[in-house]
């Protein structure tokens, strides 16, 4: 078992995820109508411009390349990371324990 706690909680209506991740909070605060997002990790500040039509998101982070693929109308993620591919499925007016 891993020793680390992973909570994301998404609200589709407000558009805003938060993150508890490796002993450290993430915040992701999430605008719907721009479509921006911001996180704070490891002490340095990663912007996301997030594409509201297409709904894609691609990062670099820790030398690994992270591909997010968000569909805004299913709402469903797609996230490859460290070796290991992490499918993550948010469904819209629910939370979401991973």
């Amino acid at each position: 078992m891993s020793s680390w706690f992973n909570f994301r909680l998404v609200f589709s209506f407000f558009g805003w995820m938060s993150q508890f991740f490796a002993g450290c909070l993430i915040f992701f605060p999430a605008g719907l109508i721009f479509g921006w997002m911001s996180q704070f990790s490891a002490g340095c500040l990663i912007f996301f411009p997030v594409g509201l039509i297409f709904g894609w998101m691609s990062q670099f982070s820790a030398g690994c390349l992270n591909f997010r693929l968000d569909v805004s109308f299913f709402s469903w993620m797609s996230h490859f990371s460290s070796s290991c591919l992490n499918f993550r499925l948010d469904v819209s007016f629910h939370v979401q324990l991973v």
